[in-house]
């Protein structure tokens, strides 16, 4: 096993932005996970629990979530919705749009060619980011990077794999003879 001090952390990750740029690939490992807020989610799965009080609704079973390209599949997610302020019974202002989500189990997070997987994962859609943990694993093309914890900005495109040690395996790029 190949232990990789911060900064031969820091090198290998600027020779996969590099390696990436030169395949045609995202500029860096979280360069293809992007939003966009105003699209619209559609959650499917196999059983739904709505609790008003606390504006939240529960999916459970092969949930596969889809907005854009931004696609995220989990044993349960617990939506978090908006609209919260209304007394009379009405529907207040906002009412459906979805605030965070909570995915549980199995997690799989996917935009074009990068991929994430891990035990949970939260979205904040206003803020467009991602927070996901348990044994965290981030692909892009045949290059991964592994940890306990994983967070993207998926405004900015930049993120950060922390916790325990940072496994990085890079491919490199074919030479021409």
């Amino acid at each position: 096993m190949i232990r990789l001090s911060k900064r031969s952390m820091a090198l290998a990750l600027a020779s996969m932005t590099l390696a990436g740029a030169a395949m045609g690939q995202a500029a860096s490992p979280f360069g293809s996970f992007k939003h966009d807020a105003a699209q619209e989610i559609e959650i499917v799965a196999d059983s739904l629990a709505v609790d008003q009080g606390t504006q939240k609704a529960t999916f459970t079973g092969k949930v596969e979530a889809a907005q854009g390209s931004l696609r995220l599949t989990a044993d349960k997610v617990v939506v978090n919705y908006g609209g919260a302020g209304a007394t009379d019974g009405a529907a207040p202002a906002g009412a459906g749009r979805i605030d965070k989500l909570r995915a549980d189990g199995n997690v799989f997070l996917s935009n074009g060619a990068e991929t994430a997987s891990g035990a949970f994962a939260d979205y904040d859609v206003s803020g467009g980011t991602v927070s996901m943990g348990g044994g965290v694993v981030l692909t892009q093309g045949d290059n991964a990077i592994s940890g306990e914890t994983l967070s993207i900005d998926l405004n900015s495109g930049k993120g950060e794999i922390s916790g325990g040690r940072v496994r990085s395996v890079f491919k490199p790029a074919a030479q021409s003879e």
